[in-house]
């Protein structure tokens, strides 16, 4: 069975040298999952294509980061989510960094501005099967200990709802996740943290808010003002994403 598979099954299914076997992951939540890989590739070098004959993987790569192998992948959604973890928790890279955008719940939170997850409630489906009976998993470290984030970041910090039902949200789910605490909503974080836990990985989500469903807003209504904040809160939540990757890395070769 898959869950069997060993690293060395891997890394020979995969075709990936054992130098190159990245210190970390990075997921791009994401339906545009090709446009977001050309995206995310040219911050690379060295580029790896990685995939399987049969198709299980696609849209990830290995690169070259500042001199470290650093893995990326398009996924939307749990499983993807969790297949790709997996597969590089039993590989042994040591942090996964969610990224991506997600629906805003509390009031302060706008457009643009970016989000921490300190906490994620698994209501995703795949998390059971890594964490069996947690309600929720948290982050294990805070990019703000590693770096310092450009001045000009509208940076919030907070518990994130995951669902596996986009069009099934209705207001009075929207408010249910508010009124238990909840400060946003999105489809990956809670597996992805699972299954990085799962496998003793670091684990962190850095998202940008596409818009705030509590106040009438939600993914189908345009807005010239508001797709130029998301704009840059995507290229903001980048940035930090790979910086943190940056300065992990660099302590964990020491």
């Amino acid at each position: 069975m898959l869950k069997d598979l060993t690293r060395e099954d891997w890394l020979s299914i995969l075709k990936i040298p054992e130098d190159r076997i990245p210190t970390a992951l990075i997921l791009r939540g994401t339906r545009n999952l090709k446009s977001y890989y050309q995206v995310y590739r040219q911050y690379f070098t060295d580029i790896l294509e990685i995939g399987t004959p049969n198709g299980i993987l696609e849209d990830v790569f290995i690169g070259r980061l500042n001199g470290y192998s650093i893995a990326y992948a398009s996924i939307y959604g749990a499983p993807m989510a969790s297949e790709v973890v997996h597969v590089f928790g039993v590989l042994g890279t040591r942090l996964v960094v969610q990224t991506g955008n997600f629906g805003a719940l509390a009031d302060e939170i706008v457009a643009g501005d970016l989000f921490l997850a300190t906490e994620a409630f698994c209501g995703d489906g795949a998390s059971q099967y890594y964490q069996p009976g947690a309600k929720t998993v948290t982050a294990s470290i805070d990019p703000r200990e590693w770096m310092a984030l450009p001045k000009e970041t509208n940076l919030h910090t907070g518990r994130i709802y995951t669902t596996s039902a986009l069009f099934a949200e209705g207001m009075e789910d929207i408010e249910s996740w508010f009124r238990a605490g909840f400060s946003a909503v999105d489809m990956e974080t809670a597996t992805t943290f699972a299954v990085a836990k799962y496998f003793d990985m670091d684990r962190t989500s850095i998202l940008y808010a596409f818009d705030n469903p509590r106040q009438s807003e939600h993914i189908l209504l345009d807005d010239a003002e508001k797709n130029e904040r998301r704009r840059q809160g995507n290229m903001q939540m980048i940035e930090i994403a790979l910086g943190l990757i940056r300065t992990y890395s660099s302590r964990s070769v020491r």
